[in-house]
């Protein structure tokens, strides 16, 4: 048997290089490493995001992502009753960092969370997680805000005091985990799915009175954990969510969110369902289905956080043989991953996609290498290009060819499962993958391969030059043969999961070298043509 492990994929093992364009084992030397032009950043991308972009603003600058996530703790904005504490979005200076950022042109999007002791209905709990004081309480009295409503009162002053400034507002986090069990260390909330309801209805009443543009979103939601609890066959939390939205309606949230890591095949199964013999019950609808269900028609759905973490980077507190656990991947693997991801998402359909995150946390680490780029708190480093992962620079492949595009298409080339492997991986009949990108008369072709030998492809040239870029944004010209069709042989892949009963055999949960073919002259309707490739629109 042959058991899910999505949440925490990743193998054991040092990485097999397969050979790139600079000839260079596994990715590039730090000779070659892409150069950063922080002087003409990228034109932001509305579709793409990156967490805590303030905390390494050039880097964010010059990254393309549109928009950024600031968490917004209550308990430090409001620490006591009355008025907001401002210094919270200021630096050391007393510099708005939220202005800088909006300067910039990111938009940035709240993650407001944590109930401060005093408005606790519940003292003493797990610091913030208690539900508030006065939830039940009107809103508003006589068109006035009331204060009984402690959680009202606060969304009322934070969206109106930063009207324009941040417009959309995460209500809490992952509250789907509970106090107890090997995640209780992110758990965030103590009450009910019905609390929580209520919870988001409070927020969008006081939220959208002061501000008529503000939007709430749902609690980004992990999913996984949420499955483990419901046996595999239900969404525990989620279900009993979605009872009280069918109840009593879905009009208090804009829109759904998402945290999802490792796999890149998960985030087109979670948002259309994954196939219909999947082992698991509730692997098989998908995100879209189930808020339809529940009245939540087309609600458009977020990734919040996004990431398949790095072991082999030797820093301050951080042994990469000690990190190779089976859980972490290769920096040249997390490049793919990006490019994989992202373009899996977009094909989906989510609208915005988040990178969890920027930067990574002072070192020594305590969990993860989180970053696209490394630390530093140095303003001597503050343009060092050293510090950028080869995730960065695929990161910013995404935002030039594949966010925000005009058309966006997935197509893959199967392969037969007489053993019925599909039942543990739901992709596993996904051989290679082509996700293509139309951005006015640009055409971007994503190509990677899901199998363990390495595989041609041939499209049809369809415009009047065409680049090939690899996963660290190295290019080179690339030409149709005399059939008129560009083909490429892609690496095998390799990135197998060992642990816990582990993928089944021949399921490479991160496929191979990924690389973009780049077309100029493309007429906008133009078909794909890709030999033995079929359109994939759904689960």
């Amino acid at each position: 048997m042959y058991r899910r492990r999505d949440l925490f994929r990743t193998t054991a093992g040092v990485a097999m290089g397969a050979v790139t364009l600079s000839g260079i084992p596994g990715g590039v030397s730090a000779a070659d490493e892409p150069s950063i032009d922080f002087s003409e950043p990228l034109p932001r991308a509305g579709s793409l995001g990156v967490n805590e972009a303030f905390k390494a603003m050039s880097f964010g600058d010059a990254s393309g992502a549109g928009w950024t996530r600031w968490t917004v703790q209550w308990f430090n904005v409001q620490p006591e009753p009355g008025e907001l504490n401002l210094f919270y979005f200021r630096d050391d200076n007393g510099e708005s960092i939220l202005e800088r950022q909006l300067a910039s042109g990111l938009k940035v999007a709240a993650m407001v969370l944590g109930t401060p002791e005093w408005a606790a209905e519940t003292p003493d709990l797990k610091p913030g997680t208690s539900v508030p004081r006065g939830l039940y309480e009107p809103v508003f009295i006589d068109e006035e805000i009331n204060e009984d409503n402690t959680w009202g009162y606060f969304m009322y002053l934070l969206a109106s005091e930063f009207a324009g400034m941040m417009d959309v507002f995460e209500i809490w986090n992952e509250v789907e985990i509970p106090a107890t069990g090997s995640n209780a260390v992110y758990n965030t909330w103590s009450g009910t799915a019905e609390q929580y309801y209520q919870l988001v209805k409070v927020a969008s009443e006081a939220a959208k009175r002061a501000n008529p543009d503000a939007k709430i979103m749902i609690s980004p939601y992990s999913y996984f954990k949420d499955k483990d609890a419901g046996g595999g066959d239900r969404l525990k939390w989620f279900d009993e969510f979605a009872s009280v939205v069918k109840a009593k309606g879905a009009d208090p949230f804009d829109y759904f969110a998402l945290n999802l890591y490792r796999n890149p095949h998960d985030l087109w199964d979670r948002y259309h369902g994954g196939v219909p013999v999947a082992a698991e019950k509730a692997d098989r609808v998908g995100f879209r289905a189930r808020l339809d269900a529940i009245g939540a028609v087309g609600k458009p759905i977020w990734l919040t956080e996004i990431n398949a973490m790095p072991y082999d980077d030797p820093l301050p507190g951080w042994n990469p043989a000690d990190r190779n656990d089976g859980f972490r991947i290769t920096m040249a693997e997390q490049a793919d991953y990006v490019l994989q991801a992202h373009a899996l998402a977009f094909a989906a359909g989510y609208e915005r996609v988040f990178f969890q995150a920027l930067q990574d946390d002072p070192y020594p680490v305590p969990d993860e290498l989180w970053g696209l780029v490394r630390y530093s708190d140095d303003p001597e480093f503050d343009q060092d290009a050293s510090r950028a992962r080869p995730a960065y620079h695929a990161y910013r492949i995404v935002a030039r060819f594949l966010a925000d595009a005009n058309r966006a298409e997935l197509h893959v080339r199967k392969r037969n499962d007489p053993s019925g492997l599909s039942k543990f991986a739901s992709r596993f009949e996904w051989a290679q993958h082509l996700a293509v990108f139309h951005k006015g008369s640009v055409r971007a072709s994503v190509i990677w391969n899901g199998t363990g030998q390495e595989a041609s492809i041939s499209l049809k040239a369809t415009g009047t030059s065409a680049i090939l870029i690899d996963n660290t944004g190295s290019e080179m010209a690339l030409e149709p043969g005399p059939d008129g069709r560009l083909t490429w042989v892609l690496p095998a892949a390799y990135r197998h999961f060992d642990l816990f009963g582990g993928d089944p055999p021949g399921y490479f949960y991160i496929g191979g070298r990924t690389f973009v073919i780049v077309e100029q002259g493309v007429s906008p309707s133009a078909p794909v043509d890709a030999q033995g490739f079929l359109r994939q629109d759904g689960q």
